[in-house]
């Protein structure tokens, strides 16, 4: 009886083939709400056929086999989400830490610095028709101190956001190096399954997962290797290798936005949220520089006016302000007394010409601040941080609204659809309660068989 257990056989395939595809669809169901999975698919073969010789060659179906379990994703549209995604990390970086900046200049608000320079030319315009009205000196000194306060203010509030920034993203160099080393642990375990022949789909789910993930922080070139591996690069630098991670330089190029050792190992950054900080200290420190600018022209200019002029005292050469830049700016300890402040050319009652002369700085073109006055200068610099702000608004909501549109056909691809893998269950159910039948029946044509032979004997 050569084929007598046969049937048995096949139908034993079949349940075991049956049982995988549920426990595959089980496990679909069950990650339905974890982030990243892919949801999985059995491929089903047939079995090689039995031959028959006889008169004729016959060949007999044998069953049915699980021939895969396939992980169902699209590499390319992952490479896709993950560039794009890294793109609006910098734009949505770049545009947050501007909106900070645009908070810190508080323009157009009576605490801005535009306001209290109009004040302190307003000051000087009032000094200039009532040189001798002690009240009114005193509010020129009052405006003085609150400009000279506020370019301190906003130098110092632009320093502190640069050294968080900075200390940002050394911590973020942090995350990355971890993210490398679990990215090169798991390259080890896929390799080693591949080796054994069987495809590790959840472990390469959950690199996926580390390499969106590192893409999140800045853009990185992966490259797919024969072993399973993944190589990961930034510019030229190799962040993973195989089972190997290198830590990146600690160094930091904000010109050329990399992180360097500062001889040969340079690793660039040309996107993701590092790259966003990176762009947006660039910009911060050129605002400052420009603050900075308009602190030691305006103690320049004032002062050089001021000191030819006369105070109550009848003495001339006293300073307004002191100070090289906006954090140093300050009232000078010359003009503690208010008699000090020089309104007046000459010696003559009622005097206040070298304070008009001061107030009409407001209109006067400077060579060293782009041929600009000194109040457009400022508005120019206000309106450049407006402008760099838009235009980051502009591109984080265009990309946002692109990722959205690849998440979405990433997920029509990858994700689980509850319906569909209702009906798999079903359908898989109902051919595991087949196989179980056909058991049966030949379990039953069996035990006839040996009836009817034992009868025989």
């Amino acid at each position: 009886m050569p084929w007598t257990f046969f049937g048995v056989e096949l139908a034993s395939r079949a349940l075991q083939a049956m049982q995988m595809a549920m426990n595959t669809t089980g496990h679909n169901l069950a990650n339905v709400n974890t982030p990243g999975y892919s949801r999985q698919r059995v491929n089903l073969a047939t079995t090689e056929p039995q031959v028959i010789e006889g008169v004729r060659t016959l060949f007999m179906g044998s069953g049915v086999r699980v021939e895969s379990i396939q992980r169902i994703r699209d590499m390319f549209l992952d490479a896709r989400v993950a560039n794009t995604n890294s793109e609006y990390q910098r734009l949505n970086t770049l545009y947050t830490r501007l909106t900070q900046v645009e908070d810190l200049f508080s323009e157009p608000t009576d605490a801005g610095l535009s306001r209290q320079i109009t004040a302190f030319f307003n000051a000087f315009q009032e000094l200039s028709t009532n040189p001798e009205n002690v009240g009114v000196r005193a509010n020129v000194y009052h405006q003085v101190e609150g400009t000279a306060r506020t370019f301190r203010q906003l130098a110092s509030r632009l320093d502190e956001m640069l050294a968080e920034m900075e200390q940002r993203i050394r911590s973020t160099a942090g995350e990355i190096n971890f993210i490398a080393r679990s990215i090169a642990d798991l390259n080890a375990k896929i390799r080693y399954n591949k080796a054994l022949g069987t495809t590790p789909n959840d472990l390469l789910d959950q690199r996926t997962n580390l390499i969106e993930k590192l893409s999140e922080y800045v853009g990185v070139r992966t490259t797919e290797m024969s072993d399973g591996t993944v190589r990961i690069s930034l510019g030229e630098f190799v962040l993973v290798e195989g089972e190997r991670s290198n830590p990146l330089p600690e160094g930091i190029d904000y010109a050329q936005k990399a992180f360097t050792d500062g001889v040969d190992r340079w690793a660039q950054v040309t996107s993701g949220s590092v790259r966003g900080l990176m762009d947006a200290a660039e910009y911060v420190r050129s605002y400052r520089a420009r603050l900075d600018t308009l602190a030691a022209h305006l103690v320049e200019t004032v002062n050089a006016i001021h000191q030819t002029g006369y105070g109550l005292d009848g003495n001339t050469g006293y300073r307004l302000l002191e100070g090289t830049d906006a954090l140093t700016i300050r009232v000078s300890s010359d003009v503690e007394d208010i008699n000090h402040l020089a309104a007046a050319t000459t010696n003559a009652p009622g005097d206040g010409n070298k304070a008009l002369e001061i107030a009409r700085l407001r209109q006067m073109p400077l060579a060293d601040l782009d041929n600009k006055t000194i109040p457009d200068y400022y508005s120019a610099l206000v309106a450049e941080l407006g402008e760099h702000t838009r235009s980051a608004s502009t591109g984080q909501e265009n990309q946002k609204v692109i990722l959205q549109n690849l998440q979405a056909e990433r997920e029509a691809v990858s994700g689980v659809n509850m319906d569909e893998e209702m009906a798999n269950l079903l359908r898989y159910q109902r051919s595991y309660q087949a196989a179980a039948h056909l058991i049966n029946v030949m379990d039953a044509a069996i035990a006839d068989m040996i009836a009817a032979f034992v009868g025989r004997r």
